[in-house]
Protein backbone atom coordinates (compact mmCIF):
# COMPACT_ATOMS: atom_id res chain seq x y z
CA UNK A 1 0.00 0.00 0.00
CA UNK A 2 1.11 3.62 -0.90
CA UNK A 3 1.82 4.29 2.88
CA UNK A 4 4.56 1.85 3.29
CA UNK A 5 6.32 2.84 -0.22
CA UNK A 6 8.94 4.87 2.07
CA UNK A 7 11.76 6.44 0.18
CA UNK A 8 14.05 3.46 0.53
CA UNK A 9 11.43 1.00 -0.40
CA UNK A 10 11.22 3.20 -3.91
CA UNK A 11 14.15 3.22 -4.33
CA UNK A 12 14.63 -0.40 -4.46
CA UNK A 13 11.49 -1.23 -6.03
CA UNK A 14 12.76 1.74 -8.91
CA UNK A 15 9.14 3.34 -8.09
CA UNK A 16 8.15 7.03 -7.48
CA UNK A 17 7.70 7.09 -3.52
CA UNK A 18 4.02 6.88 -2.23
CA UNK A 19 2.55 4.76 -4.89
CA UNK A 20 0.87 1.87 -4.46
CA UNK A 21 2.18 -1.66 -5.71
CA UNK A 22 -0.42 -3.97 -6.33
CA UNK A 23 0.04 -7.53 -6.95
CA UNK A 24 0.58 -8.67 -10.47
CA UNK A 25 -3.54 -9.10 -11.75
CA UNK A 26 -5.01 -12.28 -13.49
CA UNK A 27 -4.14 -13.14 -17.05
CA UNK A 28 -7.38 -13.46 -18.44
CA UNK A 29 -5.66 -15.39 -21.11
CA UNK A 30 -5.82 -18.44 -18.73
CA UNK A 31 -8.50 -20.82 -18.37
CA UNK A 32 -7.74 -22.66 -15.78
CA UNK A 33 -5.74 -22.77 -12.39
CA UNK A 34 -3.87 -25.50 -13.57
CA UNK A 35 -2.68 -23.34 -16.68
CA UNK A 36 -2.38 -20.48 -14.49
CA UNK A 37 0.32 -22.92 -12.36
CA UNK A 38 2.35 -24.47 -15.76
CA UNK A 39 2.78 -21.42 -17.09
CA UNK A 40 4.12 -19.82 -13.56
CA UNK A 41 6.63 -22.85 -13.17
CA UNK A 42 8.08 -22.70 -16.73
CA UNK A 43 8.27 -18.62 -16.51
CA UNK A 44 10.12 -18.37 -12.99
CA UNK A 45 12.09 -22.02 -14.41
CA UNK A 46 13.33 -19.72 -17.64
CA UNK A 47 13.88 -16.21 -15.40
CA UNK A 48 16.48 -18.11 -13.65
CA UNK A 49 17.70 -20.29 -16.25
CA UNK A 50 16.25 -23.58 -14.75
CA UNK A 51 19.21 -22.94 -11.58
CA UNK A 52 16.44 -22.53 -8.91
CA UNK A 53 13.71 -25.11 -7.98
CA UNK A 54 10.12 -23.36 -8.08
CA UNK A 55 7.37 -24.52 -6.92
CA UNK A 56 3.84 -22.58 -6.35
CA UNK A 57 1.88 -22.14 -3.01
CA UNK A 58 -1.73 -23.08 -2.98
CA UNK A 59 -4.23 -22.61 -0.56
CA UNK A 60 -5.80 -25.62 0.78
CA UNK A 61 -9.28 -26.91 -1.22
CA UNK A 62 -10.55 -28.91 -3.70
CA UNK A 63 -8.17 -27.73 -5.93
CA UNK A 64 -5.01 -29.28 -4.40
CA UNK A 65 -5.21 -32.26 -5.97
CA UNK A 66 -6.18 -31.16 -9.70
CA UNK A 67 -3.07 -28.82 -9.25
CA UNK A 68 -0.72 -31.49 -7.98
CA UNK A 69 -1.79 -34.09 -11.01
CA UNK A 70 -0.93 -31.08 -13.39
CA UNK A 71 2.65 -30.75 -11.65
CA UNK A 72 3.30 -34.65 -11.87
CA UNK A 73 3.27 -33.96 -15.34
CA UNK A 74 5.57 -30.74 -15.51
CA UNK A 75 9.45 -31.53 -15.89
CA UNK A 76 10.07 -28.25 -14.51
CA UNK A 77 7.92 -28.02 -10.96
CA UNK A 78 9.90 -28.96 -7.61
CA UNK A 79 7.11 -29.44 -5.72
CA UNK A 80 3.86 -28.51 -3.81
CA UNK A 81 3.20 -26.26 -0.81
CA UNK A 82 0.00 -25.99 0.85
CA UNK A 83 -1.31 -23.50 3.21
CA UNK A 84 -4.28 -24.64 4.98
CA UNK A 85 -6.96 -23.02 6.56
CA UNK A 86 -5.11 -22.19 10.12
CA UNK A 87 -2.62 -19.99 8.31
CA UNK A 88 -2.71 -16.39 7.98
CA UNK A 89 -0.67 -13.29 8.71
CA UNK A 90 -1.14 -11.00 11.51
CA UNK A 91 -3.24 -9.23 9.19
CA UNK A 92 -5.36 -11.73 8.52
CA UNK A 93 -9.11 -11.34 9.13
CA UNK A 94 -10.84 -13.51 11.14
CA UNK A 95 -13.43 -14.57 9.13
CA UNK A 96 -11.00 -15.90 6.37
CA UNK A 97 -8.76 -17.86 8.65
CA UNK A 98 -11.47 -20.03 10.98
CA UNK A 99 -13.87 -20.54 7.60
CA UNK A 100 -12.20 -20.54 4.39
CA UNK A 101 -9.83 -23.20 3.23
CA UNK A 102 -9.59 -27.04 4.48
CA UNK A 103 -7.52 -28.30 7.58
CA UNK A 104 -3.78 -29.36 5.97
CA UNK A 105 -3.94 -32.38 7.65
CA UNK A 106 -6.67 -33.57 5.35
CA UNK A 107 -5.64 -32.02 2.20
CA UNK A 108 -1.98 -33.29 2.61
CA UNK A 109 -3.45 -36.57 3.05
CA UNK A 110 -5.21 -36.30 0.51
CA UNK A 111 -2.53 -35.60 -1.85
CA UNK A 112 -0.06 -37.99 -1.05
CA UNK A 113 -2.39 -40.94 -1.12
CA UNK A 114 -3.42 -39.60 -4.63
CA UNK A 115 0.09 -39.68 -5.35
CA UNK A 116 1.01 -43.21 -4.28
CA UNK A 117 -2.10 -44.52 -6.16
CA UNK A 118 -0.33 -43.50 -8.93
CA UNK A 119 3.03 -44.48 -7.65
CA UNK A 120 4.51 -41.20 -7.88
CA UNK A 121 5.35 -40.43 -4.50
CA UNK A 122 8.53 -39.99 -4.36
CA UNK A 123 8.88 -37.58 -7.77
CA UNK A 124 6.73 -34.43 -6.42
CA UNK A 125 7.65 -33.33 -2.49
CA UNK A 126 4.55 -31.86 -0.98
CA UNK A 127 4.83 -28.95 1.81
CA UNK A 128 2.75 -28.35 4.48
CA UNK A 129 1.83 -25.28 6.19
CA UNK A 130 -0.98 -23.30 7.85
CA UNK A 131 -1.39 -23.42 11.67
CA UNK A 132 1.79 -25.49 12.63
CA UNK A 133 2.67 -24.89 16.40
CA UNK A 134 -0.56 -23.09 16.82
CA UNK A 135 -1.36 -24.88 19.89
CA UNK A 136 2.65 -24.60 21.12
CA UNK A 137 3.40 -27.87 19.94
CA UNK A 138 5.30 -27.44 16.77
CA UNK A 139 7.55 -30.12 16.28
CA UNK A 140 4.24 -32.60 16.91
CA UNK A 141 2.31 -30.67 14.62
CA UNK A 142 5.18 -31.06 12.23
CA UNK A 143 6.40 -34.59 12.82
CA UNK A 144 2.74 -34.81 11.90
CA UNK A 145 1.96 -33.83 9.00
CA UNK A 146 5.43 -35.70 7.82
CA UNK A 147 3.65 -38.52 8.57
CA UNK A 148 0.49 -38.23 6.86
CA UNK A 149 2.77 -37.10 3.57
CA UNK A 150 4.33 -33.70 3.98
CA UNK A 151 8.15 -33.50 2.97
CA UNK A 152 8.41 -30.44 4.76
CA UNK A 153 7.15 -27.98 7.09
CA UNK A 154 6.77 -24.57 6.37
CA UNK A 155 6.14 -21.69 9.51
CA UNK A 156 5.64 -18.22 9.12
CA UNK A 157 3.77 -17.11 11.94
CA UNK A 158 5.11 -19.18 14.61
CA UNK A 159 8.84 -17.95 14.44
CA UNK A 160 7.48 -14.16 13.84
CA UNK A 161 6.18 -14.67 17.83
CA UNK A 162 8.45 -16.98 18.57
CA UNK A 163 11.72 -15.18 17.18
CA UNK A 164 10.55 -12.04 16.23
CA UNK A 165 8.71 -10.97 19.11
CA UNK A 166 5.58 -10.31 17.41
CA UNK A 167 3.15 -8.98 20.01
CA UNK A 168 0.13 -11.09 18.43
CA UNK A 169 -1.55 -14.32 19.47
CA UNK A 170 -3.99 -16.67 18.44
CA UNK A 171 -6.11 -14.61 20.85
CA UNK A 172 -5.56 -11.28 20.76
CA UNK A 173 -3.55 -10.34 17.02
CA UNK A 174 -2.75 -6.87 16.87
CA UNK A 175 -3.83 -6.37 13.14
CA UNK A 176 -1.83 -3.43 11.97
CA UNK A 177 0.67 -5.65 9.75
CA UNK A 178 -0.62 -4.44 6.19
CA UNK A 179 -0.57 -0.52 7.83
CA UNK A 180 3.18 0.03 8.60
CA UNK A 181 2.78 0.72 12.28
CA UNK A 182 3.93 -2.05 13.74
CA UNK A 183 4.86 -1.07 17.68
CA UNK A 184 7.81 -4.15 17.57
CA UNK A 185 9.32 -2.70 14.14
CA UNK A 186 8.59 -5.87 12.28
CA UNK A 187 6.20 -4.95 9.23
CA UNK A 188 7.40 -1.18 8.93
CA UNK A 189 9.54 0.85 7.16
CA UNK A 190 9.05 3.82 10.04
CA UNK A 191 12.81 4.50 10.97
CA UNK A 192 11.38 5.21 14.95
CA UNK A 193 9.57 1.66 14.89
CA UNK A 194 12.13 -0.47 13.21
CA UNK A 195 14.90 0.69 14.98
CA UNK A 196 13.12 -0.81 17.98
CA UNK A 197 14.11 -4.37 16.47
CA UNK A 198 17.66 -5.91 16.61
CA UNK A 199 18.07 -8.10 13.94
CA UNK A 200 21.23 -9.94 15.72
CA UNK A 201 18.97 -11.04 18.38
CA UNK A 202 16.37 -12.39 16.36
CA UNK A 203 18.80 -13.85 14.21
CA UNK A 204 20.07 -15.69 17.34
CA UNK A 205 16.40 -16.24 18.65
CA UNK A 206 15.60 -18.06 15.18
CA UNK A 207 18.73 -20.74 15.28
CA UNK A 208 17.64 -21.65 19.02
CA UNK A 209 14.08 -22.12 18.07
CA UNK A 210 15.06 -24.00 15.04
CA UNK A 211 17.47 -26.16 17.41
CA UNK A 212 15.07 -26.83 19.76
CA UNK A 213 12.60 -28.11 17.21
CA UNK A 214 15.65 -30.44 15.50
CA UNK A 215 16.25 -32.03 19.28
CA UNK A 216 12.77 -32.61 19.80
CA UNK A 217 12.38 -34.30 16.45
CA UNK A 218 15.04 -36.60 17.52
CA UNK A 219 13.18 -37.67 20.21
CA UNK A 220 10.24 -38.54 17.92
CA UNK A 221 12.28 -40.33 15.36
CA UNK A 222 14.50 -42.50 17.28
CA UNK A 223 11.29 -44.98 18.54
CA UNK A 224 10.48 -45.15 14.88
CA UNK A 225 14.34 -46.03 14.33
CA UNK A 226 14.96 -43.16 12.03
CA UNK A 227 17.92 -41.21 12.92
CA UNK A 228 18.92 -39.71 9.30
CA UNK A 229 15.45 -40.26 7.00
CA UNK A 230 12.38 -38.37 7.76
CA UNK A 231 9.82 -40.97 8.76
CA UNK A 232 7.33 -39.33 5.10
CA UNK A 233 4.17 -41.09 4.92
CA UNK A 234 4.68 -43.18 8.22
CA UNK A 235 1.57 -43.27 8.88
CA UNK A 236 1.37 -46.44 10.89
CA UNK A 237 3.47 -44.67 13.67
CA UNK A 238 0.54 -41.87 14.37
CA UNK A 239 -2.72 -42.23 15.82
CA UNK A 240 -5.65 -40.06 16.43
CA UNK A 241 -8.77 -40.21 19.09
CA UNK A 242 -11.47 -39.22 17.02
CA UNK A 243 -12.63 -41.86 15.33
CA UNK A 244 -13.81 -39.74 12.37
CA UNK A 245 -10.89 -38.04 11.58
CA UNK A 246 -8.87 -41.18 11.70
CA UNK A 247 -11.24 -43.23 9.14
CA UNK A 248 -10.76 -39.10 6.82
CA UNK A 249 -7.20 -39.55 6.93
CA UNK A 250 -6.64 -43.21 7.12
CA UNK A 251 -4.70 -44.09 10.01
CA UNK A 252 -4.86 -45.85 13.39
CA UNK A 253 -8.04 -44.79 15.74
CA UNK A 254 -6.52 -44.89 19.25
CA UNK A 255 -9.46 -45.08 21.56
Amino acid sequence: MWFKVSKLIARLRGVPEGVDLPSPPVHQTLYSIEESVMKMIQTMSMAWNFRVPVYPKISGSNSAKSVLNNLVRNPYAAGLLIDGIDGGTGAAYNVSMDTMGHPIASNVRDCYLDLCAQGKQNEIPIFAAGGVGKTGNVTQNGMALIMLGASGVHMGKYMMQAAAGCLGSEQNRCNVCNIGICPKGITSQNPKLYRRLDPDQVAQRVVDTFMAIRTEMKKIMAPLGRSQSLPIGMSDAIGISDESAANRLRINYVC
